[in-house]
């Protein structure tokens, strides 16, 4: 016999009954002796938790309450109804441990290599059109972050005219529109360049003012080597698959919004994203110029100001610096 609490579902009124298994029936037995029985299949005998008392609920719409226990567990097991996995894992301290662990290693394997294999297959099979609409969708979102650029209209045409050539180059995955180059005035965000999905590379002030023509250039080359192996688009797709996956796992629809310009400026590129830029940028410079040294000027200079200007927000996205340039002499030796 099981000792438990019965509530009838019309009152809060617990009254004290004992329970039994026998010929496919939960036998109830009140204080008064009184005797009910109920079909097997009919009966919900509910899960067991740790620290919960087991709710069995009654066709009739009654429920009954036991603590866990040795006579709970013989009635289950005379009922035919086992624990689910979760509830047996709970009572062995070890085998919750070890759940949790497989579970957290799942999580990070889907984050470190299941979302970039999405992104690496997604990207070059998003139409133009939505590729382009993001791209324009992230330079309205700048735009109300940064301001016009100060500098002269023949300063911004000649570096245009600089960059002509390299704009020109076929890349394996070209941009819906082709690459256009386009000058704000960074304010915060410091001497900063970067490149959004459809092929609009914005260059900031700050930048410019900063670096000679070789080496924006080199900077240019290296937004380029970015849109060449599909980085941006590769983020985003990345950054909003995850944002939904947390909205369903928390099931708040509206934390799935991603801001696409927010999430370039703010977490910058992975180490192999800036190596593989940095190498498409060194090659097309030593074709151009015959070495890449423009671009190691140009990320020492940076480099060399960034403690002093925190607001120098192109490597303070762009981890190891000194590794990177390390890895460009190392190319021209």
């Amino acid at each position: 016999m099981l000792e438990a609490g019965y509530f009838d579902g019309h009152s809060a009124r617990r009254q004290p009954v004992r329970l039994h298994v026998a010929n496919d029936f939960l036998h109830l037995e009140d204080a008064d002796g009184a005797l009910r029985r109920y079909p097997l299949r009919d009966v919900d005998f509910g899960e067991g938790y740790a620290g919960a008392p087991r709710r069995i609920t009654l066709p009739d719409g009654g429920v009954c309450e036991a603590a866990e226990g040795p006579a709970l567990t013989a009635l289950i097991a005379a009922a035919g109804h086992p624990d689910s996995l979760l509830p047996r894992l709970q009572r062995h301290g070890l085998a919750a441990l070890l759940g949790v662990l497989i579970l957290a290693g799942a999580a990070w394997a889907l984050y470190a290599h299941g979302l970039p294999a999405l992104g690496n297959w997604l990207a070059p099979r998003l139409p133009p059109t939505l590729v382009q609409q993001l791209s324009d969708s992230a330079l309205g979102q700048l735009d109300r972050q940064l301001g016009p650029s100060s500098l002269p209209a023949e300063r911004q045409e000649a570096l245009r005219r600089a960059a002509a050539p390299l704009f020109a180059t076929p890349l394996p995955h070209p941009p819906p529109g082709g690459l256009r180059l386009h000058f704000r005035h960074g304010g915060h965000f410091g001497a900063n360049a970067l490149a959004l999905p459809g092929g609009d590379i914005v260059l900031l002030d700050e930048l410019v003012q900063r670096l000679d023509d070789t080496e924006i250039l080199a900077v240019l080359a290296h937004e380029t080597g970015h849109l060449a192996r599909q980085h941006a688009l590769r983020q985003v797709i990345q950054g909003t698959a995850l944002s939904a996956l947390l909205a369903f796992w928390l099931g708040d629809v509206s934390s799935a919004a991603v801001g696409v310009s927010g999430l370039l400026l703010s977490s910058g590129y992975s180490r192999d994203a800036e190596r593989e830029a940095d190498a498409w940028a060194a090659d097309y410079l030593r074709q151009q110029q015959g070495n890449a040294r423009a671009l190691i000027r140009a990320l020492g200079k940076l480099e060399q100001a960034q403690p002093a200007e925190p607001g120098l927000s192109l490597l303070s996205s762009h981890p190891d610096t000194p590794a990177r340039i390390a890895a460009l002499e190392q190319g021209e030796r």
